[in-house]
């Protein structure tokens, strides 16, 4: 995260995710891993801000960023001292290649309260690239999301896509299950601006209060879009009742489209083989043409 990122439309939805979240009984803590503002146009894209076209998904927050983006300094801590989140903690220490070990340690303790902890990194977890390397700081590491779980915390972090093709991106989404066989994982998506994906890391003892609380979101305005992306193979709510329908869209892509128990759907799309997505089906035919 930089603080040029604020207000930026990935934003309005980062919020308004955690919000939710802390509104359903969560209590929320973000680590804003936080790095230096550069040069780049990343953040920028806030012109969503300037009709009203998109208020009513948390009109509370969206005139909050309004705002916000109007200052050439803003920086994270308007967002921590807005009052957006009722009950949060924060923290918002820079991080470096030099100071991680200690800025982590400080993290542990800064958010040693919380049930749920939000990373969001600049560009989600770490891959191959080792941890003192030429810009790791913009990188989640698995065992600093491990300390956390390990502690009794659940985790959710934030994830891009970016250039990956899918058979690397569903590797990265399932990557936790590696360091963490027993936890539960969940992924939304949010699909305004570049893809974001949000992928939750949960304690089996709370994946069922989560899962609840997070398909209740997905039943909220925000359906138009977020989706749950690729849930758990073991996950309930994943298995097929059968009955398929095939339609082609105007692209010639073929959407398979497979009734699921919970009463939602898993879409494979044939230009993307070995890529799943779970959605309403109200949800898939507003935003999909034929």
């Amino acid at each position: 995260m930089k603080n040029q990122y604020i207000g930026d439309i990935g934003d309005y939805g980062k919020y308004g995710m955690l919000r939710y979240l802390e509104k359903s009984g969560i209590k929320i803590g973000v680590n804003w891993y936080l790095t230096e503002n550069d040069d780049s146009n990343d953040g920028r894209f806030t012109t969503y801000l300037d009709n009203d076209k998109e208020r009513y998904l948390d009109p509370e927050l969206f005139d909050l960023l309004k705002k916000v983006v109007v200052y050439e300094d803003k920086s994270v801590s308007m967002i921590e001292q807005a009052e957006i989140f009722s009950s949060a903690c924060f923290y918002h220490k820079l991080i470096s290649r030099e100071n991680r070990n200690e800025w982590h340690d400080n993290a542990l303790e800064a958010l040693k309260d919380a049930e749920l902890v939000f990373c969001d990194p600049d560009n989600g977890p770490i891959g191959t690239k080792s941890k003192g390397s030429k810009n790791s700081e913009k990188y989640i590491c698995p065992l600093e999301i491990v300390d956390y779980y390990n502690r009794g915390q659940n985790v959710v972090y934030y994830c891009q896509k970016a250039r990956r093709t899918w058979e690397q991106w569903d590797k990265t989404k399932n990557e936790m299950i590696e360091y963490l066989p027993d936890a539960r994982i969940y992924i939304l998506t949010y699909h305004k601006g570049t893809q974001r994906s949000y992928i939750f890391v949960m304690h089996p003892e709370d994946g069922r209060r989560y899962m609840a609380i997070l398909q209740k979101f997905l039943y909220t305005n925000w359906s138009r879009v977020f989706t749950e992306e690729s849930p758990e193979k073991n996950s309930p709510s994943s298995k097929s009742v059968g009955g398929k329908l095939e339609l082609e869209m105007d692209s010639g892509v073929i959407a398979t489209i497979t009734a699921q128990e919970d009463g939602w759907v898993t879409i494979q799309f044939s230009d993307q083989p070995g890529r799943s997505t779970r959605t309403r089906i109200d949800h898939f035919l507003s935003n999909y043409r034929r």
